[in-house]
């Protein structure tokens, strides 16, 4: 028996899978070396929420075939490509109140066996983390644990007539969940159990949940796929097919504002000297460290490039100084909570009508500057969290460890999206001028 674990991200996988594979339990593989092949001689496949969906819809004919013969996938995310016939867009819980993310079991799963919920609902006293929506429920398939009143289905498990079953959970990957209480490496292996051909829930005599839930739930958005504008001067977004890119750079919200959203592997036959390039946040390190010298040459022409945060720009971008702080989510929490970030140059155009609570949500790590760069936002200790560099290079450098896309693109945490509701235009304005 083959299984295959999809590693999209820079790090990871976790220590569990690493050790499965050290064991001959799984192989791993990037996904930039993912072959149809491989997948078609595969018995079980685990993706993470860093998946690429666009790289992966290439590879549909393959993923077919692997369900066809029996093949069980455990998929972590959002789906937003269609990747598998039957399977609907993820859809966001409609203005969603904190008990809508209370999570309950609808049919037992041995994944979630002798584990309590409440570990799982909430990080640090947050929720939100385990999910926020669903993929909605196809045709035959059970729901596993709930969101809310309405039940939301964020993890199923799907029989499908044709061959084969899909497990979605449709959040953070689910292996990182419950770290308070050490569930992640249990998680972990009872995935890769099911995905072993582990024992399911029995379609048959599971409860069956109906779709009242899809009233709880957003309408599902409208994503045009990578495009490309002929004028010159150009916001050029790579997109690495995660969904949160999907939603931020494709979603009805924000893309009319970009003329270019690519693959990060076609940045040296598309960006041209004149256009502005955006880096997403979280993008896997990995695929801009393969552009690493186009980058390196568009910023000696003289171009601009736009680095947000958990991309790891200090390893493909030069003169980059970063310290990477353990992440505090739960500050707000406290009684009179303040992060202490502050936007230090309130009257750049960067910063139009943005307020202190428009650059907090939290905090990944700072930035030691160097000297003649202009600080727009600093941290609780006076330290850059976003700063324009204009000494370095020939170009233009703005860098930030704040990482907005992601969570716009995640549903959580509105700070984020009034922090793209404004540096989305201020950003197309001040290249313009």
């Amino acid at each position: 028996m083959t299984i295959l674990y999809v590693k999209s991200s820079y790090e990871g996988p976790a220590a569990t899978f690493r050790q499965a594979a050290a064991d001959g339990h799984l192989v791993i593989v990037e996904q930039s070396d993912l072959k149809p092949e491989q997948l078609t001689q595969s018995d079980g496949l685990i993706t993470s929420n860093q998946l690429d969906q666009d790289a992966t819809l290439r590879l549909k004919p393959a993923l077919d075939r692997f369900l066809a013969k029996g093949g069980r996938w455990f998929f972590n995310g959002h789906m937003v490509r269609p990747l598998v016939d039957g399977m609907e867009q993820y859809r966001p819980i409609r203005a969603p109140k904190r008990a809508d993310f209370d999570l309950q079991a609808v049919n037992a799963h041995p994944i979630f066996d002798g584990i309590d919920l409440k570990r799982l609902e909430t990080n640090r006293n947050v929720a939100g983390f385990y999910g926020r929506g669903c993929n909605p429920l196809p045709r035959g398939a059970v729901a596993v644990n709930g969101l809310g009143p309405a039940q939301v289905p964020v993890d199923w498990v799907w029989e499908r007539e044709g061959g084969g079953r899909i497990f979605s959970h449709a959040g953070n990957d689910l292996a990182t969940m419950g770290r308070e209480w050490e569930l992640p490496a249990t998680l972990a292996a009872r995935i890769i159990d099911w995905v072993s051909g582990g024992v399911c829930v029995d379609r048959l005599t599971a409860r069956q949940t109906g779709g009242r839930y899809l009233e709880a739930l957003a309408e599902a958005e409208t994503y045009p796929g990578h495009h490309a504008s002929a004028e010159d001067g150009r916001l050029v977004l790579p997109s690495s097919g995660c969904y949160y890119h999907i939603h931020s750079l494709e979603g009805a919200r924000y893309g009319g504002h970009f003329d270019v959203v690519t693959a990060p592997e076609a940045l040296s036959s598309t960006l041209k000297p004149a256009d502005a390039l955006w880096v997403p946040c979280r993008t896997p390190a990995q695929r801009m460290i393969a552009v690493r010298p186009v980058i390196a040459d568009h910023l000696q022409a003289g171009g601009t490039v736009v680095a947000l945060g958990e991309s790891l720009s200090h390893l493909w971008l030069s003169h980059v100084d970063f310290i990477q702080t353990p992440t505090n989510w739960w500050w707000w929490l406290g009684e009179n909570a303040d992060l202490g970030v502050r936007i230090a140059a309130p009257g750049h155009p960067l910063m139009a009508g943005m307020t202190d609570r428009d650059v907090t949500w939290h905090l990944h790590g700072w930035f030691n500057p160097p000297e003649g760069a202009e600080v727009l936002v600093r941290d609780g200790e006076g330290r850059a969290v976003l700063y324009i560099d204009e000494v370095s290079t020939p170009g233009r450098m703005i860098v930030s460890s704040l990482d907005p896309m992601f969570h716009h693109g995640s549903h959580f945490m509105p700070a984020t999206t009034r922090f793209l509701d404004r540096f989305v235009p201020n950003l197309k304005d001040f290249l313009d001028a």
